[in-house]
């Protein structure tokens, strides 16, 4: 019998979800994450850390190391809130009622684009309500054309989608009150929206932007707007990469949030 035990290693996939995080993929860009209250603040140029429940977030910082800061500079009497211990033990922010983000940064050209989003489906979300959206300026109207928006209601459905052509692309069914981990990828010449493991079809649209705005939880410009475009919803996470994730990334990222949401 040997004098030595031996014990074998993991097998590579169970130890890189054991120890993933978003930036162990390249080109992060954006990383939204309620849960670290060390990213969350009290004023749009930092301030006091926002540890209790109901507290003003009017800065949330991104882990990405882009300085893409989410704040309420440019409309600093709207913020959301925090909500304590809101999911699976954990801090959200709580965009309800009428309340939004806004990332303001120098220009990025994106030609490819996955984007993740963790939030609540509430019944309070208004018509045409953004999780996500993005913009080439604030003043840059998000709806119009041939834009790309990541994830928005279709409408007054229980239904989320992409907009591109001119339309809602790639539809998938909600049900009020439960929470989706969302993921928008966008190849560059096709896009497709997946909530949870339901994936809307795909739908073939031109990713070429140069976009200097990300907004959660509204419209963009930010001096229009209108009643219905609020999501009115609790937010966990926000992750944005400037690439087209391969399926089996996008699969590290979606098991990275739903261990950690506990989503579904």
């Amino acid at each position: 019998m040997s004098l030595y035990s031996v014990t074998s290693p993991l097998p590579i996939n169970i130890e890189r979800r054991r120890t993933f995080n978003p930036s162990r993929i390249s080109n992060l860009d954006l990383w939204l994450d309620a849960a670290d209250q060390n990213t969350l603040f009290d004023a749009t140029t930092g301030g006091n850390f926002v540890t209790t429940n109901g507290g003003s977030v009017k800065r949330w910082e991104d882990k990405s190391g882009g300085g893409r800061h989410a704040s309420c500079a440019g409309h600093t009497a709207i913020f959301p809130t925090l909500t304590t211990a809101g999911k699976n033990g954990k801090n959200v922010i709580n965009f309800a009622t009428s309340k939004y983000l806004t990332c303001n940064f120098t220009g990025v050209t994106y030609t490819a684009q996955t984007s993740f989003i963790v939030f609540q489906f509430l019944s309070g979300a208004l018509t045409n309500a953004r999780a996500l959206t993005q913009a080439t300026s604030l003043q840059g109207n998000d709806f119009n054309g041939n834009h790309y928006i990541q994830v928005v209601r279709n409408v007054s459905n229980n239904e989320f989608a992409s907009w591109a052509g001119s339309n809602f692309r790639s539809t998938v069914s909600a049900t009020p009150n439960q929470y989706y981990i969302a993921r928008a990828r966008h190849s560059g010449s096709s896009l497709t929206l997946k909530l949870n493991s339901s994936e809307g079809s795909s739908f073939a649209h031109t990713l070429n932007f140069n976009f200097s705005v990300f907004r959660v939880g509204s419209f963009i410009p930010a001096n229009v707007l209108p009643a219905s475009s609020h999501l009115n919803s609790p937010i966990a996470e926000v992750i944005i990469y400037r690439k087209s994730l391969t399926d089996a990334e996008s699969d590290l990222v979606t098991s990275y949030l739903n261990s950690k949401w506990a989503v579904y």
